[in-house]
């Protein structure tokens, strides 16, 4: 009984740790994943904050050619201050179309997966 409840554990471990995984997508294949939440990786090229206080992080291109972009509102209290143009940085959420472009808008901290 006790090898049953072990082994029934197991399987119900297995199959929650699957149900949450999100898939990880590379930046120029965000376009391809509007409406999905995802994990969305790559190279930032550009930080940029606008006058009304919103900052963008672009990446693989400059804007007008960024593949992504995350966004940062100014009422936002998410620290960005380790990421930097260079970085290979993770996020999740999910995908929305703004004029034609991939963005994620950040509102936790925990969307940041990783820096590198």
């Amino acid at each position: 009984m006790k090898k049953l409840i072990f082994v029934f554990g197991l399987l119900l471990l297995f199959v929650s740790s699957h149900a949450f995984a999100q898939e990880v997508i590379a930046s120029k294949d965000a376009k391809d994943n509007i409406g999905k939440t995802v994990q969305v990786k790559g190279k930032v090229v550009s930080i940029f904050a606008s006058k009304n206080g919103n900052t963008y992080i672009n990446f693989d291109e400059k804007s007008p050619n960024q593949t992504f972009t995350v966004v940062l509102f100014k009422d936002s209290a998410v620290d960005i201050s380790n990421i930097s143009e260079g970085k290979i940085l993770t996020v999740s959420g999910e995908i929305k179309d703004y004029k034609g472009k991939p963005e994620i808008v950040l509102t936790k901290a925990d969307q940041i997966i990783s820096v590198e």
